[in-house]
């Protein structure tokens, strides 16, 4: 596989980025009381947390090398097969970035962005669609759209932008 050319990958990861201010009404709380036992990201007080990324694709070969790429950029990585397994992960434990293929089983990338935005939990997580074929409509509620094949350099200064303290 050409490492400056993936396909068919979604991703999700965490990177440094600056704490969030806080949610009055509580919906994208994490913390240890609502998820004991799960790593969330927090770091000792006054360090900045890791965001996490969702990466999302039906082609393990590509998920495994999205996976390692944007990991060694310093991003917590999880990874689903399809859309309704990434949804269901997302629900469980909302990252800070999903990154996702449009063509999967299940559920496809654009249905996963409409559940997304229906969720009080999910709404304001940032999605980025990556396709060969399909092309978002005008009206799609993503924070990118990737054209595969596409550059890392591209993901990652896309990534990098939205993750963005």
């Amino acid at each position: 596989m050409n490492p400056t050319k993936l396909m068919g990958t979604e991703i999700a990861s965490t990177a440094p980025i600056a704490r969030p201010k806080p949610d009055p009404a509580g919906s994208r709380r994490r913390d240890k009381s609502q998820n004991p036992g799960k790593d969330t990201g927090a770091r000792r007080p006054g360090t900045r947390r890791m965001a996490t990324v969702l990466l999302v694709d039906d082609d393990i070969n590509t998920l495994n090398a999205l996976r390692d790429l944007v990991g060694q950029e310093g991003y917590r990585v999880r990874t689903a097969g399809d859309g309704l397994d990434a949804l269901k992960s997302a629900l469980a434990e909302p990252p800070d970035v999903v990154i996702s293929d449009c063509m999967m089983p299940h559920m496809d990338g654009l249905s996963l962005m409409r559940e997304m935005r229906r969720s009080s939990v999910l709404v304001d997580v940032p999605l980025v669609l990556v396709s060969a074929l399909v092309t978002p409509p005008p009206d799609a509620d993503v924070a990118g759209f990737l054209r595969k094949p596409f550059a890392v350099s591209q993901l990652l200064d896309m990534l990098h932008r939205i993750a963005a303290p």
